[in-house]
């Protein structure tokens, strides 16, 4: 197993190892006992993978392809899921005025209170369509790539949304807070309708509502806005990467105008979103002879799910 694995398989093992530590030590609570099993579960099923398919227990087949995919992304998208549990057991302070202090600082003001004057139902449908839309950005970009990819655009592109998630995710540990929405006083509630009713459903139900530094609604989008203008040459980001840049700009710009993100949060997304892109492509072209001579038996990083035949 040590033999086969790759960079990302000991990113996700330091991870999940890491965010079990940190919970571990947390005081006891419920939200301690909810995050403890939900830690656990994710690094169980992480070292269950490496073992099955970089162990070699089952052999190179089209079933190892699928167990090792499915094995090492679920556990890295679901960790989102145990942010809701694992940040309030932290029982953290709270960072907003200090955040607040830099924009203020910086800018005079915070974006979201100056894009308070644009408070009108067809502008704020607008940027929370664009915000809503943002998890059908995620599973276009990612799910038609982990099956259907191959190569360093495969490599590239899972290697860049595995650092923005871990990396995003640890952070969100030593940078709590709750945004603009819930830490000052605006002159008027937000005057949103069907898409704006949606992101607040959606926030209820699945947000942690600490994870705002680094917004990753904005680390995200850029990334695969970067990540399809360096494969602009190849469909389908030929036509589609003007279109992912144009959602990835609206995006950026909804978190603040609907008040859960600070500007500096925005700062620290687009940031991460650069990080993301180029640790992609120096892993993938470190990676990129992995089993392709005959003093390397290595496997593949991603195993094609269709090996080639002899």
């Amino acid at each position: 197993m040590i033999h086969n694995l790759a960079i990302q398989d000991v990113a996700c093992l330091v991870f999940h190892s890491f965010m079990l530590v940190r919970v571990w030590a947390a005081p006891d609570s419920a939200d301690a006992t909810m995050a403890r099993r939900f830690a656990l579960t994710l690094l169980t099923v992480t070292i269950s993978t490496l073992l099955l398919c970089r162990g070699e227990v089952l052999g190179k087949s089209r079933l190892r392809s699928y167990v090792y995919r499915i094995g090492l992304f679920a556990p890295t998208v679901l960790s989102y899921f145990e942010m809701a549990f694992l940040l309030p057991a932290l029982e953290p302070v709270m960072l907003d005025a200090t955040l607040r202090g830099i924009d203020e600082m910086v800018l005079g003001t915070t974006p979201s209170m100056w894009f308070n004057q644009f408070n009108t139902p067809p502008v704020v449908e607008w940027f929370a369509f664009f915000y809503y839309s943002y998890f059908y950005l995620m599973a276009a970009m990612l799910i038609p790539a982990l099956f259907f990819d191959k190569g360093a655009r495969l490599r590239e592109v899972m290697y860049g949304a595995m650092t923005v998630a871990t990396l995003g995710h640890v952070i969100y540990t030593f940078v709590p807070g709750l945004g603009p929405v819930a830490s000052m006083e605006f002159p008027e509630p937000i005057h949103g309708g069907f898409f704006w009713e949606q992101v607040l459903i959606t926030v209820e139900t699945a947000g942690s509502k600490m994870d705002i530094f680094p917004s990753l609604h904005t680390a995200y989008p850029i990334f695969y806005a970067l990540h399809a203008f360096g494969w602009r040459k190849t469909k389908p980001f030929t036509w589609a990467w003007p279109i992912i840049t144009f959602f990835a700009i609206n995006m950026m710009i909804a978190t603040m105008f609907l008040r859960w993100h600070w500007g500096i949060d925005i700062v620290a997304g687009l940031l991460l979103a650069v990080i993301a892109r180029l640790v992609a492509l120096t892993t993938s072209r470190l990676e990129h002879g992995r089993g392709r001579s005959d003093e390397d038996d290595r496997q593949p990083v991603w195993e094609p799910i269709t090996p080639p035949v002899d």
